[in-house]
């Protein structure tokens, strides 16, 4: 009973839509039909004005809030609360009197979002030093890309990533990647309906998509190195890295092969790989010699600085650079950097490595990506980050 009172309370309290109510009221119109379309707060802001807008946001914030505190005062489950809240989500997207045709009820689920965060921290179930990350990350991203549905697809993953790592696995866990999931959807498809989803293909910018793409399943081989030993991690990044090694010796070699690469199979290599080796055979064997030459701790985390910061660095920077430094862009950089921190902070989860070294090794795998140290930085950003942190720990003591 207390779940079913719980969804019909918390629809009801969904449904209500202050922006289609004051549009109404103040302007005599259907918001739904002007701005962007959409009975939310941006919208409001936009037609109806700044206190409509603030009127719609305090509401739209606290409905699902609402409806959740009324199950749980009637008695309702962890289960029959979390689903009063995504209730009133649902109730703002499809109220009964505007024919199921409202908002996309993302303030709604932010707020439930952030009601789980704060039970997370306060429990201890997060550890406040994730925060720091999350900021910095908030703010770099914000400013890098300067749109807030690219910002949430970056953070969002990032919030669900760092509940899986460090929370307990239990209810709560559950609702919380629930709610983080909605609100990336709507992401997904605010950035698809505006047309922006088109620019990741990274076309006419010199760069082979799927190669970037992919580039980050490449961690999976350091995952593999970290539960196995060193012998069978350097047996299949080496076997990888011959087999694309071969490709680019038959390239090289046989010119009939070379024209066949770059007339029939375009999407394989760069433009200007046609004389010289391709960043993924660097790229691999870059990775081949730092889990060769170093130790476990160092090599998975220079590994992780190599795979994530490059990536990060380029998808970041062809799309999104304004500021050229060098041969990049600080934008570029900027993400290469939270790249590191990034994946660095979740190792050190699982690995025993004092704070101050993974800093460094983060700070100099972005610096030898920035610099034009006349190598290629495929190659030099993990073998120097690592041989850095191997000295650090060695004149640190």
């Amino acid at each position: 009973m207390s779940l079913l009172v719980g969804l019909i309370v918390g629809y009801l309290l969904g449904s209500v839509s202050p922006a289609y109510i004051l549009g109404r009221l103040l302007k005599r119109i259907d918001i739904r039909q002007h701005g962007t379309r959409n009975a939310g707060t941006v919208n409001a802001y936009r037609v109806l004005g700044l206190w409509p807008a603030v009127a719609t946001a305090a509401y739209d914030l606290m409905k699902g809030l609402l409806a959740m505190h009324l199950c749980r005062l009637a008695g309702g489950s962890p289960l029959a609360v979390h689903l009063a809240g995504l209730a009133a989500v649902a109730g703002h997207v499809f109220p009964f009197y505007l024919r199921f045709k409202g908002g996309q009820g993302v303030a709604t689920a932010t707020a439930i979002m952030i009601y789980y965060l704060a039970v997370f921290f306060t429990r201890g179930w997060l550890p406040i030093s994730s925060l720091f990350f999350l900021a910095v990350s908030v703010l770099s991203f914000s400013w890098i890309a300067r749109k807030g549905e690219v910002v949430g697809l970056v953070i969002l993953p990032l919030l669900a990533v760092f509940a899986l790592v460090f929370s307990p696995r239990q209810e709560s866990l559950i609702y919380l990647l629930s709610a983080i999931a909605y609100i990336l959807g709507i992401n997904i498809f605010n950035l698809q309906k505006e047309g922006l989803l088109r620019d990741f293909s990274l076309k006419g910018r010199d760069i082979i998509g799927w190669r970037l793409y992919l580039r980050p399943a490449a961690f999976l081989l350091v995952v593999f190195y970290l539960f196995t030993d060193k012998r069978p991690a350097l047996t299949a990044i080496g076997s990888i890295a011959l087999f694309f090694l071969f490709l680019d010796l038959g390239r090289l070699f046989f010119p009939k092969v070379n024209v066949f690469f770059f007339q029939r199979a375009r999407r394989v290599y760069r433009e200007k790989e046609r004389k010289k080796f391709s960043s993924i055979t660097i790229f691999l064997f870059a990775l081949f010699l730092t889990v060769l030459i170093f130790e476990k701790t160092i090599a998975a985390l220079a590994a992780s600085f190599l795979t994530f910061g490059d990536f990060f660095s380029k998808f970041f920077g062809l799309l999104y650079g304004r500021h050229r430094v060098f041969e990049k862009t600080w934008e570029g950089s900027l993400a290469h950097f939270n790249a590191c921190l990034l994946s660095g902070y979740l190792l050190l989860r699982f690995l025993s490595l004092p704070w101050p070294i993974f800093l460094v090794g983060a700070v100099t795998a972005s610096l030898s990506e920035l610099l034009p140290l006349g190598v290629d930085d495929n190659f030099s950003v993990s073998l120097l980050s690592a041989a850095t942190m191997s000295a650090a720990i060695l004149f640190g003591g």
